[in-house]
């Protein structure tokens, strides 16, 4: 019992102290984008977050491969469900700095069709952000951002290809009173171009302050494939020699699945994905639409809900619709505060 008592004091302390370190926040009344998991996380601002988010993404019905030119196959059928829990996080230096941990959690994706049911973690990925311009008198923000994905995934979702990414971007904020107007633009750009393509992305998100627990909020979001990797061709050849039933159910559940799915695919995949495959320039867009809302609930607690679906043809992606389930934890906490 004593344990336990001290433990609550310590616990309580800290989070008095973390609230005495906290500045003024001058732009606590704006809200975090929803979509784009991996790119916009956290928004222009750099604050000290914890952000636990649920995603459950339907599968298209039917995707387009090079299997459909080559051999005169229809395209593939796919269906199903992908569902996704990650945890991620930043740690604000002062008011223009912070570190990020953008990138983490844990996949299970089951397909109706073609592929096999598969579990994975997904790879991890963290970096910096700066502030070179913030205003709280015009509520202006323009930030720069540098994101390292490490592969560290498994290939069981498409993960861990390659030697990871950097991800260079500008973010932006900008406020009208109750009216926000945010996005992002930057690039992935690959350590080993063979195995993940050269991306580029843009997100725009609006939001308005009806109540002050009540935004919301609508999104756009865009990739764009540069440069197409090269994966792994032998998969399309066993598909011309063998035929395309031997070569799946050959490849199904080892580690060559993902191999088989980059070869064939006239695609990148989606926000999450890189395949890195031969062909994924054939479609280089992939756009989404996310609506929903943000609810303030506390000054340190917000809940969000938003559904996000296709704006380009689903069969050339592994991305029909999302659902998104969140909560942001904020804790009024700086590092230079300690150390003044």
């Amino acid at each position: 019992m004593k344990k336990c008592h001290a433990i609550m004091t310590l616990v309580v302390g800290w989070f008095l102290l973390l609230c005495g370190l906290s500045w003024a926040g001058d732009f606590d009344r704006f809200i975090m984008p929803m979509s784009n998991p991996v790119y916009t996380v956290g928004g222009a601002l750099n604050k000290t977050f914890v952000r636990p988010v649920f995603m459950y993404q339907h599968l298209p019905s039917r995707v387009d491969t090079v299997v459909d030119n080559a051999l005169g196959v229809k395209d593939l059928p796919l269906d199903g469900h992908v569902r996704g829990l990650a945890v991620q996080a930043g740690v604000s230096i002062n008011e223009r700095l912070s570190i990020l941990a953008v990138k983490s959690g844990y996949i299970n994706c089951r397909p109706d069709n073609t592929l096999s049911d598969h579990d994975g973690w997904i790879d991890l990925a963290a970096g910096l952000q700066y502030s070179f311009y913030y205003s709280p008198k015009t509520q202006t923000v323009l930030s720069g951002r540098i994101i390292y994905e490490f592969a560290t995934g498994s290939d069981q979702v498409f993960q861990g290809n390659g030697d990871g990414n950097l991800a260079p971007s500008l973010l932006f904020l900008k406020g009208f009173e109750k009216l926000e107007l945010a996005g992002s633009l930057g690039f992935v750009i690959p350590f080993d171009s063979s195995e993940e393509n050269y991306l580029f992305f843009d997100s725009w998100h609006a939001s308005y302050e009806v109540f002050r627990w009540f935004h919301p909020l609508i999104e756009i979001n865009h990739f764009y494939t540069i440069k197409a990797g090269n994966r792994e061709d032998y998969i399309r050849q066993a598909v011309k020699d063998e035929g395309l039933g031997n070569t799946i159910s050959k490849t199904l559940g080892t580690s060559q699945e993902d191999d088989l799915v980059a070869s064939i695919a006239t695609f990148n995949g989606c926000d999450i994905i890189n395949l890195g495959g031969e062909n994924s320039s054939e479609h280089r867009n992939f756009a989404t639409m996310a609506i929903g809302a943000r609810f303030p609930l506390t000054k340190w607690l917000t809940v969000g809900y938003a559904y996000e679906f296709n704006l380009t043809p689903e069969e050339n992606g592994l991305f029909s619709d999302r659902h998104y389930v969140d909560a942001i934890v904020t804790i009024p906490f700086s590092l230079d505060k300690i150390f003044r």
